[in-house]
């Protein structure tokens, strides 16, 4: 696009190709990022949403020069370019988008096929009404599997039934196990991590509160001790002045 902007506007811009001169009109040819955004960048812009502006009009009216036909036909290959990339990305934003939901449509249907097998798993084998009488044959022997196993520490049902998806390939199913192995072993380290944080933090917050209990019952000695001395000062004076009021008397009555 820079290309064929400056290579087009070079030629259409040059006085002796195009007539442009002084005495018909100079174009803006003073180099600044307005002029070149302007004359340059702007107008070939424009050209890939179909906003020709003057610029085929332009060309139209002087066909019969040599500046006009090559500046067609860098129009041309530059329109061809344009719309080839255009196109290229229309198609990698389908592609993005197609598997897009051929992904979440897999994934919706691997949901409804374990739930629609689910379903009929646990269905009785046979048709309504005849179902009822299954049903409740199936809850008698749970009922009674339940009490043997929690009174009489009798062995579970061995003949239940139960939903668990087997894998064909046992490299498959050692796969399957390693993995939930290792995923029990990251969630027990993350939760021995939060405990170990939390209680650090306990013992931080703890420490910091006899911290401050041991700041305060300091400052409350030195309060107690501030007092004191004040006390004593105080008792001091007191007695200064009581020897200092008997000093007076006794002058008096020595002078007198």
């Amino acid at each position: 696009m820079i290309g064929y902007g400056v290579a087009s506007r070079s030629m259409v811009y040059y006085p002796q190709g195009n007539n442009v001169t002084l005495t018909t009109g100079s174009p803006d040819t003073s180099f600044s990022g307005r002029a070149i955004f302007r004359n340059v960048l702007y107008p070939v812009y424009y050209l890939m949403y179909g906003d020709f502006g003057d610029e085929r009009t332009d060309l139209d009216n002087n066909s019969g020069t040599a500046w006009a036909t090559a500046d067609q036909v860098l129009l041309a290959i530059h329109m061809i370019f344009v719309n080839i990339l255009l196109v290229n990305l229309l198609i990698a934003m389908f592609n993005k988008r197609f598997d897009e939901v051929n992904e979440d449509a897999r994934t919706v249907w691997h949901s409804q096929q374990y739930l629609f097998t689910r379903e009929y798993f646990t269905r009785s084998p046979f048709m309504p009404p005849i179902s009822l009488i299954y049903n409740i044959y199936y809850l008698s022997r749970m009922l009674v599997f339940f009490i043997r196993r929690e009174f009489f520490h009798g062995s579970a049902d061995r003949s239940a039934k139960t939903f668990k998806i087997i894998a064909i390939n046992k490299d498959l199913l050692e796969e399957w196990r390693e993995f939930e192995g290792a995923s029990t072993y990251t969630y027990a380290l993350n939760e021995v991590k939060i405990l170990k944080a939390a209680s650090q933090k306990f013992k931080k917050g703890s420490d910091s509160s006899s911290t401050q209990k041991e700041t305060k019952a300091g400052n409350s000695e030195d309060l107690n001790e501030a007092a004191d001395n004040v006390r004593d000062v105080q008792d001091n004076l007191s007695k200064l002045n009581s020897t200092i009021e008997g000093m007076k008397l006794g002058f008096k009555n020595y002078f007198m």
